[in-house]
């Protein structure tokens, strides 16, 4: 099958997802899908539905889709090729003035997958950093916010943990744009490199990002923001806003009461700015946790730039996906600038401070003091902590519900 088109400004004011029809026969070994457009700034995301649901997104980051019973291309599922019609979604993302010609091409037939094998070695853990904790808990530090190759990153998923690990992370969540094509890969990748890792979905739009931990079924990105929440908790998962004032992906969609979570610090923070600050506590103060949104080296922060630190009840290395769910919702949470700087933290009924001497502690009734030793504890009230430097950086969020 082939299809061309020319698309403008109006279709994509009409309906930013177009589709593109095409009939398997009953017996088709696997589909090779390809994608090509003409336009100097356009953005067209590529996605992949079978007559009864998702079979994969791609974004735009590639052209070139493969799909059979066994494998697929990462972003992808692989399963029946089921006899019927299916669509191929162009996201018109963005469309130039003059419009833009898509090309789409499908061919039936047994496909050719490319290698996305991974030679990356096991890596090698440091020491673990441990902060003080109540009697049978442990603080994790972890990184609620990474791509792979499974969307628009960089590293196999064996890469991406890896790094991680090697970085002193102890919990990861991997959160590709709109798939959950890696899903499925997550206990041997976990076993691999020694991290313990959360199932998670970036569900993307044009008018605002979230992330949805936790789940196994895909969350259909063009329903309304409730929808995305009522799939995630009928799943047992949680549902963060992601970089609500990172334009041009900052959050303008509505902000439902049931949301769980704010990613507060985002790698995107100059962190001197009070604005993130500022955006939580005027849309409901929700659990605050952190992101580094990595992607690839140079481009982003690095996996734990920033770390969200979590208090879970074992004292273990190894925890489940519901111990993490369970203790992101009760927001036992801290946030630091990386997984060996200051942090500030709930510890019974005061707030501990770790590596901040120097730093000066902001509590939520605005009271400062002065860090004046390596560990420390003060009194503790429900709210916001920070700890700042004489510049006015920012280095560590705590957080007490």
């Amino acid at each position: 099958m082939q299809f061309s088109k020319l698309y403008t400004s109006a279709d994509r004011d009409g309906s930013i997802y177009q589709y593109v029809p095409f009939d398997v026969p009953a017996g088709a070994e696997g589909i090779t899908l390809s994608m090509r457009h003409n336009g100097l700034i356009s953005v067209i995301d590529l996605g992949l539905f079978d007559p009864i649901g998702f079979r994969g997104f791609s974004g735009s980051e590639r052209d070139h889709v493969v799909i059979s019973q066994s494998d697929a291309t990462p972003g992808y599922l692989p399963g029946p090729i089921r006899a019927g019609t299916w669509f191929v979604s162009l996201g018109l993302h963005r469309v130039d003035e003059d419009g833009v010609t898509i090309e789409v091409e499908v061919e039936i037939g047994k496909p050719i997958f490319p290698d996305y094998s991974s030679k990356v070695a096991p890596p090698v853990r440091g020491p673990r950093r441990k902060l003080k904790a109540r009697s049978g808990h442990r603080w994790f530090p972890a990184d609620f916010h990474t791509h792979s190759v499974h969307s628009d990153g960089d590293l196999t998923l064996n890469e991406l943990a890896s790094l991680a690990a090697t970085r002193g992370l102890e919990l990861l969540a991997i959160t590709d744009h709109n798939t959950t094509s890696h899903h499925r890969f997550l206990p041997e990748v976990s076993k691999f490199a020694g991290i313990n890792l959360v199932a998670g979905q970036e569900v993307t739009t044009d008018t605002g990002h979230a992330n949805s931990f936790g789940h196994s079924e895909w969350v259909d990105y063009r329903e309304a923001t409730d929808r995305w929440l009522s799939d995630t908790k009928k799943q047992g998962g949680l549902l963060s806003v992601n970089h609500p004032l990172s334009a041009p992906c900052h959050w303008r969609r509505d902000t439902p009461d049931g949301i769980d979570m704010t990613e507060l610090w985002h790698s995107s923070w100059d962190r001197i700015s009070d604005d993130p600050l500022k955006w939580w506590s005027e849309n409901g103060s929700k659990i605050p946790i952190g992101g580094s949104d990595f992607h690839r080296f140079t481009s982003d922060g690095l996996p734990g730039e920033p770390t969200t630190w979590v208090e879970i009840d074992t004292e273990d290395n190894e925890v489940t996906q519901d111990q993490v769910l369970k203790a992101l919702s009760q927001g036992r949470v801290a946030i630091s600038a990386d997984p060996k700087s200051a942090v500030v933290f709930a510890l019974e009924d005061e707030m501990a401070v770790d590596g901040g001497d120097g730093l000066t502690l902001i509590t939520p009734s605005g009271r400062k003091e002065l860090i004046t030793k390596d560990f420390m504890t003060v009194s503790g009230e429900s709210g916001l902590y920070s700890l700042k430097d004489s510049n006015g950086v920012y280095h560590a969020i705590g957080y007490r519900n």
